[in-house]
């Protein structure tokens, strides 16, 4: 690579961080418009849209991070092949959704008052399913290639979309919640439409049978991972909704919202690592030291929001929104947790070894569905949070033991920051 590591993934971190700032400012607003019970919709429809897409891509998305990654295959015949198997599958959704919406699906969602606010919204799940996958496959594309700096300004200009087109709407008294999903859908799609349009214009419609295998082989084992990645993150949603209300969907949201800002540097990390060690195996090494480095920047953070959030989410958000303050403080050991999960399957991905991952994600959805179903009727969603954050302990547990077992790397390593650390940073 002609630029190193500690280059990309500050210069990641920082749009992230920008766009984070941005992005919150654009749910602070919705928050506050929509109130807690139509936010509340809002959430568990693009949680629903988004496990659509989890349930039907057979993991389309990361094959193409791989494979244009290592450059096993001609890119114009490859991403051909992949655009036809992506309309494909996108169809396949949106049979599910509709399937869903007819098989009397909403009322396992929504209360007999709510329904009117969800059922609209559903539709626009399959508007926010097509845009959901213009956008991953295009930017990975962009990641597979090693394009970090124009994937960056795609990460900023969509937060950047929302907020605009959410302040026009709501200047015009138009904003509700079908408004602010078709917002959020027009916010992906437009900056995907615009990678495909500078990088593989004009599409190549083309169809090779040994491509879709390939990608679908790796791709597969991966939507396993993914989808169950999804279920332990997002599940909660779901049995929230079932089990108590919109309401509380709202206040719960706006909590795994804010603690999991705290993983930008994770993510901007993970961005990075995976196509640069899928290209260049030596950059595995490296694995150990940014871990430390992330590990010891999402605690500190973690630290820092504790001591604020009982102040600062009623602050932000109104009054209306204190409920989220107990279950934010419960997910944040969590959120320190999963920050070694996410690193390690980024490496592990990039061995040709996604499968650790699932089998971590199978136990830890396992354990986080029972823990849910038994402590969210008792205690709301404080038991939600704290479901999360012994389930992501999990993950991390058995990731590291995966992690050791394929790289002979102690634990030591990943979990104890050294005195070199800083300069071993400056020479990524």
């Amino acid at each position: 690579m002609s630029t190193s590591l500690r280059h990309i993934i500050g210069a990641t971190f920082a749009t992230q961080v920008a766009a984070f700032l941005i992005t919150v400012g654009g749910q602070v607003l919705a928050a506050r418009w929509l109130g807690p019970l139509q936010f509340g919709v809002m959430a568990t429809l693009l949680m629903f849209a988004d496990a659509v897409n989890k349930f039907t891509n057979f993991g389309l998305e990361t094959s193409i991070l791989y494979f244009v990654s290592n450059r096993r295959y001609p890119f114009r015949r490859f991403i051909g092949t992949n655009i036809i198997n992506g309309l494909v599958l996108y169809g396949v959704g949106v049979l599910a959704i509709l399937s869903f919406m007819y098989a009397g699906g909403m009322s396992l969602l929504f209360r007999p008052e709510e329904a009117v606010l969800g059922k609209a919204g559903l539709w626009w799940g399959t508007y926010l399913l097509f845009a959901a996958i213009v956008h991953e496959y295009g930017g990975n594309i962009w990641l597979g290639l090693q394009q970090f700096r124009r994937y960056n300004g795609n990460i900023l200009t969509r937060p950047v979309i929302y907020v605009a087109l959410l302040l026009l709407v709501y200047v015009q008294g138009a904003l509700d919640v079908n408004a602010a999903l078709a917002i959020y859908g027009t916010s992906w799609l437009l900056p995907g439409l615009y990678i495909w349009w500078v990088s593989v214009f004009p599409l190549p419609l083309v169809w090779d049978a040994r491509i879709t295998r390939a990608t679908m082989g790796y791709g597969i084992q991966v939507m396993g991972t993914n989808l169950l990645v999804f279920l332990v993150y997002r599940s909660d949603i779901f049995l929230i909704a079932y089990f108590l209300s919109q309401e509380a969907v709202g206040y719960y949201y706006i909590a795994v919202m804010v603690a999991e800002r705290l993983l930008y540097l994770t993510q901007s990390s993970r961005l990075v690592l995976m196509p640069a060690a899928a290209h260049a195996p030596e950059q595995q090494e490296k694995v150990p030291l940014l871990i430390r480095a992330n590990l010891l920047v999402v605690l500190l953070g973690a630290a820092l929001l504790g001591a604020v959030a009982p102040w600062l989410i009623p602050l932000v958000f109104t009054s209306q929104y204190q409920p989220a303050v107990l279950p934010l403080l419960l997910l944040l050991p969590g959120v320190v947790a999963i920050t070694l999960p996410k690193l390690l399957s980024a490496d592990l991905a990039a061995r040709g070894l996604p499968r650790y991952n699932l089998y971590a994600n199978a136990v830890n959805f396992c354990i986080n569905l029972g823990l849910n179903l038994w402590l969210i009727p008792r205690i709301g969603i404080a038991g939600a949070a704290l479901s999360s954050s012994i389930a992501y302990l999990v993950a991390a547990l058995m990731m590291m033991a995966f992690y050791r077992r394929v790289s002979g790397v102690a634990l030591s390593e990943l979990l104890l920051p050294k005195r070199s650390d800083w300069t071993g940073l400056k020479k990524l």
